[in-house]
């Protein structure tokens, strides 16, 4: 009798144990899989937009997309219709935490803020391109009004 009343409680203190491990490891996936996604939304690209007044009304388009081709053609994601812009003009692309902007080897230039574009250079909220003869405003982190 008394053996069969301890054989009872090993029992059920085991499957309080294996519960408690099943239980710890399904705690520690969630935990782990919710770092992971605040990891992943934290490399997400603050919003991008676009805005120029050619030919017309305004275009203006937001991004998310960690890059963004901006060119006469129409397959660009931001395409221009002018003369003075090449097919692909410029790109423009976050890494290191920070937007970049970079020419293409265009024909006519790509000027930041009226500064000739060398090499790939960081811009900011506020920032004015110019792709030929077309000008751009840029804004970071919400849509431009």
């Amino acid at each position: 009798m008394v053996s069969a009343i301890i054989l009872l409680i090993l029992r059920l203190l085991m499957a309080a144990l294996l519960y408690a491990f099943l239980g710890s490891v399904i705690y520690i996936l969630w935990r782990d899989l919710k770092r992971q996604g605040e990891l992943m939304a934290a490399r997400q690209p603050p919003p991008l937009t676009l805005s120029t007044d050619i030919d017309g009304p305004p275009l203006t388009r937001l991004y998310t997309a960690p890059e963004v081709v901006l060119g006469r053609e129409p397959a660009c994601d931001f395409p221009i219709n002018d003369q003075t812009v090449s097919a692909h003009h410029a790109r423009l692309s976050y890494r290191q935490n920070q937007w970049w902007l970079e020419d293409m080897a265009s024909t006519n230039g790509t000027y930041l803020n009226g500064e000739a574009v060398t090499s790939p250079v960081v811009i900011t909220q506020g920032d004015t391109l110019r792709l030929g003869q077309v000008g751009v405003k840029i804004a970071i982190g919400h849509k431009r009004q």
